[in-house]
């Protein structure tokens, strides 16, 4: 038997064998696959030529149609924003319970931006701290043994990159007060005008959210939704108190739900509140205007001044260095 292994011939017819074995499966295996092949374009050309006639007859909803893919923006708006989104979605998952409330509702008074909410916000400032923390590595970077300077650059990087995203936040925030606090006397106005015309306070509501597209005119339309949906007037304008956190929002609803206790006449009230933040309106103008002064110091010490004293000291240089 030995003898045999070693014979080269032996090996060689053996080897063939087991080629042929697997030529022989191969083909059978193919032969299957073909047949199969067959029978489905058979029927698939019988269903096409045989029912041909019955096909015309059918509705034109029922035949298939290919549809052009509908693909709309730019190729960053399509790939790398949903991408980024999946990112910031999934870093949101953690974040603290005890924050999510407060943070929703700071987003909701700034009008939802980019339709965010705390988790996406919160995935927004890992990735910020991220980009942060790689940029202080970038700085560090091949500058062993550490430079104190260098690594307090790094940090100040890390911690700008931390506050960017609430800085932001808080500024729509207070971009968003801003607006309803210069809107709002005018809005007490056409309130008071529709209520000296004979309108109720809800259908002066109702007038003002038709003509009025505004951040104020969309939420005193929620308000009127919320009353037609069964809320009672105060407990409405309570909510909107709350939402958009506005001091002088608040006083003038606080107003007004005492006065609807109190069975007091609307238009009076609103006529009286209309001028009331006029005036206060006129002294937050005169507040800005006079802080302006002490702001410029700031520019003018930067921008101004060393220009000014390179100009006039510059003359005299040449003169100073022929006298030393």
């Amino acid at each position: 038997m030995t003898d045999l292994l070693n014979n080269p011939t032996v090996l060689i017819v053996i080897f063939a064998g087991v080629l042929a074995c697997l030529g022989f499966v191969l083909v059978i295996a193919a032969a299957m696959v073909l047949s199969k092949g067959e029978k489905g374009v058979e029927k698939r050309v019988q269903d096409f030529v045989i029912n041909q006639e019955t096909r015309k007859f059918e509705p034109a909803a029922k035949s298939r149609q290919i549809l052009p893919r509908d693909i709309t923006g730019s190729l960053v708006n399509r790939t790398i924003i949903p991408f980024m989104k999946k990112v910031v979605d999934f870093l949101g998952r953690f974040t603290p319970a005890s924050s999510v409330a407060k943070v929703n509702h700071q987003l909701a008074i700034a009008g939802n931006p980019m339709n965010m909410h705390a988790q996406e916000f919160y995935g927004m400032r890992v990735l910020f701290l991220f980009a942060g923390i790689a940029i202080a590595v970038l700085i560090n970077y091949n500058h062993i043994p550490f430079v104190t300077m260098r690594l307090l650059m790094g940090v100040i990087v890390i911690l700008i990159a931390m506050l960017i995203p609430y800085a932001w936040l808080r500024s729509q925030v207070s971009k968003a007060q801003d607006e309803i606090r210069r809107n709002l006397p005018d809005a007490l106005d056409m309130l008071s005008v529709c209520a000296s015309a004979g309108l109720g306070f809800d259908q002066s509501l109702q007038k003002i959210t038709e003509y009025w597209p505004t951040a104020l005119g969309r939420e005193f339309k929620r308000v009127t939704g919320e009353m037609e949906m069964g809320v009672s007037r105060s407990q409405a304008l309570k909510n909107l108190s709350s939402r958009l956190d506005v001091d002088d929002l608040t006083s003038f609803i606080a107003i007004i739900v005492q006065a609807e206790e109190m069975g007091m006449s609307f238009a009076d009230v609103l006529h009286s509140q209309a001028e009331q933040m006029r005036i206060l309106r006129q002294y937050r103008a005169k507040e800005i205007a006079n802080k302006m002064p002490a702001k410029m110091i700031i520019p003018l010490a930067i921008f101004i001044f060393p220009a000014l004293i390179a100009v006039i000291l510059g003359p005299i240089i040449p003169t100073l260095f022929d006298l030393f």
